[in-house]
């Protein structure tokens, strides 16, 4: 009998232990699912929060004169503003694009860039930076031509600064002058003029690229040729020319003597001329200037004393 009430008593004790077992787990099953319930809760919030925090990304690009503005957002992008200078706003519409890259022009010199951006969400993020640009050299060299005798100067001008000249006779190869470090807006070459009709082409550079061109056709002849020999008390002047002879002036003493006096710009037409002046007792400075149809002229003073 006290061994029936033993066991009794025993599995009773068991099926308590058992009951108390499972309660515990369980309780221990709903503390694990609270806690679990709660780490993805605030996951969720906050990658939600993190999600609404997120500032689109703004990268900028100077390239060709203009800006190149690239906006990288988690968000569709509803417009873009922006101003130079606190001034006027120009509207660009994101179209609902996540990635945008514009274009805008740049204004030289020193300028604030206020850049809006509003996401689909209506969220407003403000960008604000400062650029510089340089003013661009738009402006040609200048090319001039000046006759000197048998040679022609070639004058090349910039207001900013020249990088070389090129030039070339008909349809010969270039020949390149380049900038000399201490004159920097000018460049002068003096050439000789080819014999005959010949065109003369030159470009200039400028350290911008800009370029000018320039082409004239030089007719080359040799200046007239002036021959003057005391004989006894004159002169003997013997004046030529490969083309022909335009004018001559003789200055003695202070008086000028020309076959052109009234300046009519008529040609002698001939190629050789022979002149005597007579010379006076004591000093006589002569001087003598031929000028020839192609523009070409020739001086020479003498001294004589009787």
């Amino acid at each position: 009998m006290n061994q029936i009430l033993y066991y009794e008593k025993q599995k009773k004790g068991s099926q308590l232990e058992i009951s108390t077992t499972i309660k515990i787990f369980t309780i221990i099953l709903i503390v694990l699912g609270i806690v679990f319930i709660a780490k993805g809760s605030y996951g969720i919030y906050k990658g939600k929060v993190a999600n609404e925090n997120h500032e689109p990304a703004v990268t900028t690009k100077e390239e060709n004169g203009k800006l190149q503005i690239s906006i990288n957002h988690n968000k569709a992008i509803d417009k873009i503003i922006y101003s130079w200078n606190f001034g006027d706003e120009t509207t660009l519409q994101g179209k609902g694009q996540t990635n945008i890259t514009e274009n805008i022009e740049l204004p030289i010199g020193n300028n604030t860039l206020t850049l809006k951006i509003i996401d689909s969400s209506k969220k407003e993020t403000t960008y604000q930076k400062v650029y510089f640009k340089e003013e661009e050299d738009t402006t040609k060299p200048e090319i001039e031509f000046e006759v000197e005798g048998s040679k022609i100067k070639i004058v090349a001008k910039d207001e900013t600064e020249l990088s070389y000249i090129m030039y070339h006779w008909n349809d010969e190869e270039d020949t390149i002058v380049e900038v000399q470090n201490d004159a920097k807006k000018l460049i002068e070459e003096r050439i000789t003029i080819l014999k005959g009709e010949n065109t003369l082409v030159v470009v200039a550079v400028d350290a911008a690229g800009n370029e000018e061109h320039k082409e004239q056709i030089f007719k080359g002849a040799k200046k007239p040729k002036i021959e003057a020999v005391q004989e006894g008390d004159k002169l003997r002047i013997k004046i030529s020319d490969e083309e022909n002879i335009k004018k001559i002036e003789i200055n003695q003493n202070g008086t000028i003597l020309s076959t052109d006096a009234e300046n009519k710009d008529t040609s002698l037409n001939v190629k050789e001329v022979e002149l005597t002046r007579d010379l006076v007792a004591g000093n006589n400075t002569i001087t003598i200037t031929v000028y020839s149809v192609n523009g070409l002229s020739e001086q020479i003073t003498k001294e004589i004393t009787i």
